[in-house]
């Protein structure tokens, strides 16, 4: 059985869409079409949890996962 990458952060209801998260991801680990939070992942293979894209975020839409 393949073992899971941990998650670093991910993309909460508040989500406006505004696409700056994808924009300024140099490593281009966020994708996304149009407004709804849905249609916006993070793909955590490409993800450096370098945190820039949270904040980028002018509603405070991404959040680090916590350690558990």
């Amino acid at each position: 059985m393949e073992e899971k990458e941990p998650r670093l952060y991910r993309i909460e209801k508040n989500c406006i869409g505004c696409r700056f998260c994808v924009d300024i991801c140099s490593w281009d680990a966020l994708e996304g079409r149009g407004r709804e939070r849905s249609s916006f992942k993070i793909d955590e293979k490409l993800c450096p949890g370098c945190g820039i894209c949270a904040d980028c975020c002018p509603v405070g839409a991404i959040q680090k996962v916590k350690d558990e």
